[in-house]
């Protein structure tokens, strides 16, 4: 088969990709999540962190199993089970308002998302490749990412609109129906057939690897986890920004409303902030400043009990602290040969995982105590990892 016949069979994964990325995209609970938990399922702040804290070390033990099914049957295979394993964790979750019901659609989420975690792109790549346009790839995925951002950026207030005036519960039911179109479109991508490629490493291969590499480099060492300590705090807002909300008293409606406004910001800051890093030459007390302001900023937070100063508060957040890896991605690139950047930055992010599925808990408890504290701690705590930091201008 010449490469045009090649071009006509499977340029048709490039379009299913995007359409693919954007069903995935739409999530109808995330806005209001906080309050579908809590009002409809009966948890606290601290069974919500123990259903994350499972989901996390369910992700990392899942990812030997899901990787043999992506390299031993096909990455298709692994994507229409992804899709199944996704519609099934929505519709169990709907079922009944039950913990033990919560625990398993959990499971089934985290399967999904190991699942899929590579396949979507390893297809991508094999299809590209096929078609001899490899080159096009970082555009390909772009593009993808563009379109799962904007499925978020609507699915949010459609979410909060369901729960105001359908019920809660469907916001989940309506999330099932939904990522059905994504289990149809699975069934239609094409497989490429190329010469077998290296297999997927478990993840204890990766993090001895990625460990050896980490113990013999100490700038990537400094880079990384300087990157990772700080970055596990600001993620915690994600998961206390609607506890926030629900003690200031705003409205379950406007939730999905503020998380559409907060991503629009996010990916207005994921454009400016690559640009205008390529023009500062002393990147380390940028670094400290973007630290700073995010510090700040979670500390005003445990002081905002005005409603107006809190948003802007999550705006800062969600535009300095969910941007500031960008300011690492030079350094860390020069330090890490490109055939061991996928293992070492693997190893970071399996870190990062165990790390937060540890202090969910705690996490939980805290703001159960009081969600104010809770925002005064994360804040001291970026002011003192930032005193603490050891990166210096030239790491970057």
């Amino acid at each position: 088969m010449n490469q045009v016949e090649n071009t006509g069979k499977f340029s048709g994964n490039i379009w299913k990709f995007y359409l693919y990325g954007f069903i995935f995209g739409i999530h109808t609970v995330r806005g209001v999540y906080y309050i579908y938990m809590t009002e409809w399922g009966g948890l606290d702040i601290i069974g919500i962190m123990l259903l994350q804290s499972y989901f996390m070390f369910m992700i990392f033990i899942l990812e030997i199993p899901s990787g043999a099914i992506a390299d031993h049957l096909s990455r298709k295979t692994a994507l229409i089970l992804s899709s199944i394993f996704v519609v099934l964790a929505a519709f169990t979750y709907s079922i009944y308002p039950n913990i033990f019901l919560f625990f398993l659609a959990e499971t089934f989420w985290a399967f999904s998302i190991a699942l899929s975690s590579g396949s979507d792109e390893a297809l991508i790549y094999s299809t590209l490749k096929t078609t001899g346009e490899e080159d096009k790839l970082t555009k390909v995925l772009g593009r993808n990412h563009f379109l799962h951002l904007i499925a978020n950026v609507i699915s949010a207030p459609l979410g909060s609109i369901i729960a105001e005036y359908v019920s809660l519960p469907f916001t989940m039911t309506c999330l099932g129906l939904i990522y059905i179109g994504a289990f149809i479109t699975s069934l239609t991508f094409k497989e490429p057939i190329l010469k077998r490629e290296e297999k997927t490493k478990g993840y204890l291969t990766i993090l001895k690897d990625g460990f050896n590499e980490l113990k013999k480099n100490k700038v990537l060492r400094i880079l990384c986890f300087d990157r990772l300590y700080i970055q596990v705090c600001i993620h915690l807002l994600f998961w206390t920004y609607q506890p926030y909300l629900v003690a200031v008293n705003i409205p379950g409606l406007w939730f999905g409303f503020i998380l559409s406004a907060l991503n629009i910001f996010n990916a207005t800051f994921n454009e400016l902030v690559p640009r205008f890093l390529k023009k500062v030459s002393n990147k380390k007390n940028m670094l400290i400043t973007v630290n700073i302001i995010n510090g700040f900023a979670f500390i005003i937070l445990g002081f905002a009990s005005l409603p107006i100063l809190g948003i802007l508060m999550l705006f800062l957040i969600y535009g300095f602290g969910y941007t500031r890896r960008y300011i690492y991605v030079n350094g860390i690139n020069k330090e890490i040969k490109s055939e061991n950047r996928a293992t070492v930055l693997s190893t970071i992010n399996m870190f990062g995982s165990i790390v937060m599925a540890i202090i969910y808990p705690f996490v939980g408890l805290i703001v159960k105590w009081n969600i104010f504290a809770m925002f005064l701690i994360i804040g001291i705590m970026i002011l003192i990892l930032t005193a603490l930091t050891k990166v210096k201008s030239e790491y970057l």
